[in-house]
C-alpha cells in the first residue's frame, strides 16, 4: 500500500506540471546605467537653471532614444523573452523605471543583484506575470579569491547569481546568470622617458600588457572553474535543472593566453564530459556568428554570450538563437542571445 501511495503521489505531481514552451535570454545592454542620467537628474537643482534645462533636455532626448531601441529590441514579438538576464544592467530604481515606461510594465519581477562591480555593470533579472522566484543564492560575490587579483581580494569580477525559479505551468529550475572577467586589461603604466631607449620602454610596456592579459586570463578560469563546482552543486541540490546564461567574455577554443593561463575558460566552465553540462550555444560557434559586434568596429567580433545547461535539461532544449533583427544592432554592442524550453 505504501508503495502505491507513492506512486500515485509521483504521479499527480507530474500532471501539476502541465506542458509549456519559455523563452530565456541573455542581453548585455552596453552602458545601461548611462541611460537614465536624465531621469535621475530631474530633481536637482540644475534641473531649475536655464542652462541646466537645456543640458537636461538634449541628454534626456539621448537617454529616451537609447530605452527606446532597447525596449524595441526586447519587446520584438520574435523574441520578447519570458525571463531575461541583464549584464551591465542598471540600478533597481533605474531598472524598475524602465520596466514601467519602456517596457510597459511587460515584466512582474524586475531585480539588481548585489555584484562586485566597481563600474555599476550590475546583473539584472526580469521575469513575466506567472513566474515566481521561490530562492535566491545572490551572495557567491563575496566568496574569497584564493589567490586575490588587481581588485582586491574577491573572486568573482561580477557574478553569478542563481535563482530558483517556477514558471505559470508549474515546472521548476535554477535560472543563474553570470557576467566574467573581460578581456579588456585595463591600462598599463608607461615608462618615464628617462628610464632606456623608446625601443626599451616600448617593449617594457608591451611586456607588462601580456603579463596583465595571462592574470586576467587566470581570473577568468578561477571563476569559471567555481561556477562550474556551483551548478554541479545546485543540481543535486534540486531541482536537477540548472541553466545558467550570461557574458562570459570567452568564446570556444583557444585565445592567445589561455594555453598558459589555465586552459578555455569557457570550456572550464562547462566541465569534463562525465559532469553532463551541456554548452547549449555550441551550435552558434565555430563560424562566422557572433554575440559581439561591437557596431561598426569589426575587429573584435565573437561568440561570447552563452548558455550553459544540466544533463537533464537536455530533451527540453528548443531554438538557441542570437537575436540580430529590428534595432539589435544599434542598441548595444552585444546581441541578445536566447532559447527556448519545452518543459515537457
Amino acid at each position: 500500500m505504501k508503495q502505491i501511495f507513492t506512486i500515485m503521489v509521483v504521479a499527480l505531481g507530474a500532471l501539476a506540471v502541465r506542458a509549456e514552451e519559455i523563452t530565456l535570454a541573455t542581453y548585455n545592454i552596453e552602458h545601461f546605467k548611462n541611460h537614465f542620467l536624465a531621469h535621475q537628474l530631474e530633481d536637482q537643482p540644475i534641473a531649475r537653471e536655464p542652462a541646466g534645462k537645456e543640458i537636461l533636455s538634449e541628454l534626456r532626448k539621448k537617454n529616451d532614444e537609447d530605452n527606446w531601441e532597447t525596449a524595441q529590441v526586447i519587446l520584438e514579438p520574435k523574441f520578447n523573452p519570458d525571463i531575461l538576464v541583464i549584464e551591465e544592467g542598471c540600478g533597481q530604481s533605474d531598472l524598475n523605471y524602465f520596466n514601467r515606461r519602456w517596457l510597459n510594465g511587460a515584466y512582474a519581477t524586475a531585480i539588481q543583484f548585489p555584484s562586485n562591480t566597481d563600474r555599476q555593470q550590475n546583473l539584472d533579472l526580469l521575469m513575466k506575470p506567472g513566474f515566481k522566484l521561490l530562492e535566491r543564492r545572490d551572495q557567491y560575490h563575496l566568496e574569497p579569491d584564493p589567490v586575490g587579483n588587481d581588485r582586491g581580494s574577491r573572486l568573482f569580477a561580477r557574478g553569478p547569481v542563481f535563482v530558483k525559479v517556477q514558471t505559470p505551468g508549474g515546472y521548476r529550475l535554477w535560472v543563474g546568470l553570470t557576467h566574467m572577467k573581460s578581456k579588456n586589461p585595463g591600462p598599463v603604466a608607461t615608462p618615464e622617458p628617462g628610464m632606456g631607449t623608446a625601443a626599451e620602454r616600448k617593449g617594457r610596456e608591451a611586456r607588462e600588457l601580456r603579463q596583465k592579459k595571462i592574470a586576467d586570463t587566470q581570473w577568468r578560469n578561477r571563476e569559471a572553474r567555481r561556477t562550474h563546482e556551483i551548478i554541479k552543486e545546485l543540481e543535486k541540490a534540486g531541482p536537477s535543472d540548472v541553466i545558467l546564461l550570461g557574458d562570459m567574455n570567452d568564446s570556444l577554443g583557444m585565445d592567445a593566453f589561455e594555453p598558459e593561463a589555465g586552459g578555455d575558460a569557457l570550456a572550464n566552465l562547462v566541465g569534463p564530459e562525465k559532469d553532463g553540462l551541456i554548452l547549449a550555444t555550441r551550435p552558434l560557434t565555430g563560424g562566422s556568428q557572433y554575440s559581439f559586434h561591437g557596431y561598426w568596429r569589426t575587429g573584435f567580433r565573437e561568440m561570447i554570450d552563452h548558455i550553459v545547461v544540466t544533463r537533464s535539461m537536455k530533451d527540453k532544449l528548443g531554438e538557441v538563437r542570437i537575436v540580430t533583427n529590428g534595432l539589435a544592432g544599434v542598441a548595444s554592442d552585444h546581441f541578445p542571445v536566447m532559447i527556448r524550453l519545452k518543459t515537457k
